[in-house]
């Protein structure tokens, strides 16, 4: 199937008969001719929909592409909304450089390919420490920016954990974990167990105060460019209980922290919000509020890990899900609490 005509001409049902890379092509050919781009390279995706390619300008300069699999409102998209609030908050995020919700296509700055995660790999432990302190303090700026996204009336500020979405992913969990993934069917008194240990773990998070959260902050959210941290894939923003990011970068199955690690950065945290005026009562109660933010975090991990490998047939994930698991059991053992998720989750560990 070839253009012949402008795009404008088409219909938005024909543009998206053609792939990803065409539809970038024709975007570029009739929109941004003017960036002179001479060489286009498509990028490993994550689990989203998106797909990724970079683009090589003649100016010397490049250009990441995020390519949507429908067309939107540009203006009310949650990844510009919620770009623009971070930058407006001075959160260090890829400034979007050029927006079509009819090609469904955002270009944006390009922050290269060295995410924290890999990073890490190759540095010392005081590098590691501080890279971890450097990410906690952004946790902590995002938290702040919590009054400014409802003075925007951000989306971000529109969304929250309450305890139908937090139920939603553990849904999932249970759905992709024992259906999809280890096709094994519990017994009906099984499963009811199981579910009231997780509604009682959505419930609970979901009456806590709650902040603005990134949703999803970890080591391969996280860009080293030009010597400092940058935010990624941002655009489901919302408001959670204050552990929410805390636990999903402590306890991010992409790396392997010890506990020692884990705990003399969570005091970091905590020391942190002692400085900006934190309770001691706030203290004893964001210990178990972070240990249960860690069972639900990473249960709801697991669930994604279990999806993309059965159902995508994405084996990239495959490997983090018996580290999940470890990190899950864990948390349900130092609470003393969710016998029956551990039990559970033991019948392929």
């Amino acid at each position: 199937m070839t253009l012949k005509n402008n795009p404008s001409t088409i219909s938005e049902e024909e543009l998206f008969t053609f792939n990803s890379d065409t539809r970038l092509k024709f975007y570029l050919d009739f929109e941004q001719a003017n960036l002179g781009v001479k060489q286009i390279e498509k990028l490993t995706g994550d689990a989203s929909t998106r797909q990724y390619f970079r683009l090589f300008c003649t100016n010397g300069s490049t250009l990441i592409a995020s390519i949507y699999q429908e067309s939107f409102d540009q203006n009310t998209h949650p990844f510009s909304d919620v770009t623009k609030l971070f930058l407006m908050a001075k959160l260090p995020v890829p400034k979007i450089i050029a927006v079509s919700g009819r090609f469904a296509i955002m270009l944006m700055e390009d922050l290269g390919d060295t995410r924290l995660q890999d990073w890490l790999l190759r540095v010392s432990e005081e590098d590691y420490k501080n890279a971890y302190k450097e990410a906690i303090s952004l946790i902590i700026d995002i938290q702040n920016a919590t009054n400014l996204a409802y003075l925007q009336n951000s989306i971000s500020s529109r969304l929250a954990f309450d305890q139908a979405k937090l139920m939603w992913e553990l849904d999932f969990f249970y759905q992709h974990y024992f259906h999809s993934y280890l096709q094994v069917k519990l017994s009906s008194k099984e499963e009811t167990a199981l579910k009231t240990e997780l509604e009682a773990i959505a419930k609970e998070l979901s009456a806590r105060p709650r902040v603005l959260c990134h949703r999803d902050f970890h080591s391969r959210n996280l860009m080293l460019y030009q010597g400092k941290q940058y935010i990624i894939d941002h655009q489901d923003a919302r408001m959670g209980p204050e552990s929410y990011d805390i636990a999903s970068l402590l306890r991010d199955p992409y790396v392997e922290l010890s506990e020692e690690m884990v705990e003399a950065l969570y005091q970091f945290f905590v020391n942190k919000k002692l400085a900006l005026g934190a309770s001691q009562k706030w203290v004893e109660e964001m210990k178990q509020e972070f240990e249960l933010m860690t069972l639900q975090r990473i249960v709801k991990a697991i669930g994604t890990y279990a999806y993309q490998t059965a159902v995508v047939k994405n084996n990239v994930y495959a490997p983090y899900i018996p580290r999940a698991i470890a990190t899950v059991e864990g948390a349900a053992k130092r609470l003393g609490r969710f016998s029956n998720l551990l039990n559970m989750l033991k019948i392929a560990n």
